[in-house]
């Protein structure tokens, strides 16, 4: 799959719904692609993961995706902002993540 940076701008938006099947191809591209192709994937998700909203998409990819590494993928985004962010979020969204059923 060629990544177009309209597609990394789908994923990057955080005002539209995330197409779960571009970023399932995103993953497997940055998986299995070379080059280029790869870097390019690598670019996207690695921009995607240090969004400070990121962590807000993980429930809908652990429950829509198909992917095991796109899920893995995930669990890496909540893990960056437990380890990065948990002082500064309001203690709601850490109540939210605490009892999303992931730590029970």
């Amino acid at each position: 799959m060629v990544i177009l940076p309209e597609s990394a701008g789908k994923l990057l938006d955080f005002n539209q719904k995330l197409d779960i099947s571009l970023l399932d191809n995103v993953v497997g591209t940055m998986y299995t692609g070379e080059g280029t192709t790869q870097r390019m994937a690598q670019e996207v998700l690695t921009t995607l993961k240090e969004h400070p909203e990121a962590w807000t998409r993980v429930d809908t990819i652990l429950e829509f995706s198909s992917n095991q590494q796109t899920k893995y993928y995930a669990l890496q985004i909540l893990e960056n902002v437990i380890k990065t962010r948990w002082k500064v979020l309001p203690r709601e969204q850490c109540e939210g993540i605490r009892t999303c059923g992931l730590f029970q």
